[in-house]
């Protein structure tokens, strides 16, 4: 793999490439970049220049330790699929919830309802979600997401979303999480660093703060 997203410790994402273009930077204010070297991409929150890293992680005395302690994986089962879902690598995009609001209902316990909608329904949607919260298995063998382009999206107060085969330089990968599709927090906040946990939104992060 020639592109790589290396976490600095205590300090931003080093995104790099070898032997091929740098992936587009998405999501941006002014318009779509790509960049020709590399490119330090803040994730303690605090940047003045974001997502670009101006050195703040310094003066705010962030910290990358993962100090995850929810890293559970929970299971939703119906006669043709099971979904599984993981919280700590969740970043509440809401896809799931806005395409299939049947089977995927915000606010109580047992949200996902796998039986309210075809398998091919439930499917189609659960590929969408960016995070690799949610997973799923057809007839007891765990579908994996197979993303060749790689892609790089910054979401407006949001984590960095991630898909393609790009290599992360992490020693740590939450149970059932995706190598070509998860979300990288970039608010300073997650306790499942590098991985975005929805903290930004629970804490009211966004890009002017």
């Amino acid at each position: 793999m020639s592109i790589r997203i290396t976490p600095i410790k205590n300090g931003p994402l080093m995104l790099n490439a070898e032997n091929e273009p740098f992936p587009v930077l998405r999501g941006l204010p002014g318009g779509d970049v790509q960049p020709g070297k590399e490119v330090y991409l803040c994730r303690c929150g605090e940047s003045a220049n974001k997502p670009y890293c101006d050195g703040s992680h310094s003066a705010a005395g962030y910290t990358g330790e993962n100090l995850c302690d929810r890293d559970t994986v929970k299971d939703f089962a119906a006669p043709e699929i099971t979904v599984f879902f993981n919280r700590a690598i969740c970043s509440g995009a809401g896809e799931c919830v806005r395409g299939l609001p049947k089977v995927f209902v915000s606010g109580v316990k047992d949200w996902v309802r796998p039986d309210q909608a075809s398998a091919s329904e439930v499917m189609e949607v659960v590929q969408r979600c960016p995070s690799g919260a949610l997973t799923y298995s057809v007839n007891g063998e765990h579908v994996k997401r197979d993303v060749k382009d790689v892609s790089v999206r910054i979401v407006k107060d949001g984590p960095y979303e991630i898909t393609g085969p790009v290599e992360l330089d992490t020693e740590t990968w939450s149970a059932n999480a995706s190598r070509t599709c998860f979300a990288l927090c970039r608010c300073g906040k997650a306790k499942n660093a590098p991985f975005c946990d929805y903290s930004h939104g629970e804490q009211g992060w966004s890009d002017e703060s």
